[in-house]
């Protein structure tokens, strides 16, 4: 029986300028227990020397094999990774992480015994030293197709019970059948680049027979200064909204008994929350939707209410410019030096005037106080606010 016949697992590596940490993330493959394995190392594009040390390890290691290729991301080199891989198991990890040595040997152990599709387990979190298991899950266990697989893929992007994801996405804490990985990176598109693990591994488990979830933390994964989540900026967003836009379409083909609709949206949910707290400051949780659809964009307005529904439409206008607050108007300044009286108001140029007022009564009082001022009916605006994570869904 030749050699590509029967190699069991392949450990794909997508590399690029990881020079820092990569001996110590190859040294940790090299040395896994689980000996029936080859090892991908996919260079991609790396300037750092990062590639040159990928080929002195082939040379010691006759399990691994090198990918060179023009910098192309993640998602790609995963797949050439894929492409070239002969395993009939597939596990993942990233070039700055390095995992325990047995970590494979429990993950096949366990595919083995309970014939899975896919096996995943926890991770252990790494910064500045400091170590903390996670689950980033509530479902563990075997599940199985006609018998409690449907629990598994109701819940699996979000378990309404406990308020967060079933299973976590992560590849690199899984070992996943090759063919399901063909067919689920067969759909997709290069630009996506947030939320590449999800949209992989979750049409992953809706192909699958079986999938078994265990409390074991044998990846370790690295937090440092390049860390996603020390980079969101403005166009997080937009990749938030492709990454939804995909796996929407995605995931319509599926059984509507799984609610995966719903559960992408909160799941997408919480990527937004992360963004809104670090992009602009504010907390999705008590912060009040500015009415977009009732105010043209760029125009200007007097913003009327200094109260909690004011302070956040004015901070999230501060912040995106939709459009122009030539004035913030209360009878009460609540501390805040730039609000002007409302009589005040006459002699300035404005278009509309948004009302901040989440009691309906009063805000039809001072709708009735501004006409006493001159001002028209039409140039009031006043919609019920609502608390932004109520208007997502």
């Amino acid at each position: 029986m030749d050699n590509e016949s029967v190699v069991k697992l392949s450990v794909i590596v997508p590399i690029y300028n990881s020079k820092k940490y990569l001996n110590q993330c190859i040294d940790s493959i090299i040395k896994q227990h689980y000996s029936n394995m080859e090892i991908i190392l996919v260079d991609d594009g790396s300037t750092d020397g990062s590639g040159e040390i990928c080929d002195l390890y082939k040379k010691l290691d006759q399990r691994i094999q090198v990918i060179h290729q023009v910098n192309k991301g993640c998602i790609c080199s995963r797949l050439s990774g894929l492409q070239h891989s002969k395993g009939k198991y597939i596990g993942f990890v990233d070039s700055d992480d390095w995992i325990d040595a047995d970590m494979y040997k429990v993950l096949m152990t366990v595919a083995d015994e309970k014939k899975c599709d896919i096996v995943s387990m926890g991770y252990t979190i790494v910064c500045q030293d400091v170590e903390s298991e996670e689950d980033d899950a509530t479902l563990f266990g075997l599940f199985e197709k006609e018998r409690n697989l449907d629990i598994l893929l109701s819940n699996m992007m979000y378990d309404a019970q406990e308020n967060k994801r079933g299973v976590h996405p992560s590849l690199c804490s899984k070992v996943i059948k090759r063919e399901l990985l063909l067919k689920s990176f067969s759909g997709i598109v290069e630009r996506i680049n947030l939320g590449e693990d999800a949209a992989v591994f979750y049409p992953c488990c809706l192909e699958a027979e079986r999938i078994c979830i265990i409390k074991e933390y044998k990846y370790y994964y690295r937090i440092h200064m390049d860390s996603m989540c020390r980079n969101l900026n403005i166009n997080t967003f937009s990749n938030i909204y492709d990454f939804y836009l995909f796996m929407k379409k995605r995931l319509v083909i599926y059984s509507r008994n799984y609610g995966l609709l719903k559960q992408l949206k909160m799941y997408v949910w919480e990527f937004l929350k992360l963004s809104l707290n670090q992009v602009f400051n504010i907390d999705s949780e008590s912060t009040f939707l500015f009415p977009y659809d009732i105010v043209d964009k760029g125009s200007d307005i007097i913003l009327y209410g200094a109260g909690k529904v004011g302070r956040t439409y004015y901070e999230q206008i501060k912040n995106n410019h939709y459009c122009n607050i030539v004035a913030w108007v209360d009878k009460n300044k609540n501390g805040w030096e730039n609000i002007i009286a409302p009589n005040q108001i006459n002699n300035l140029a404005f278009s509309k005037v948004v009302v901040a007022i989440m009691n309906e009564k009063i805000a039809n009082e001072v709708i009735r106080e501004l006409i006493l001022l001159g001002l028209k009916k039409e140039m009031i605006l006043w919609k019920k606010p609502q608390i932004l994570s109520a208007c997502v869904f």
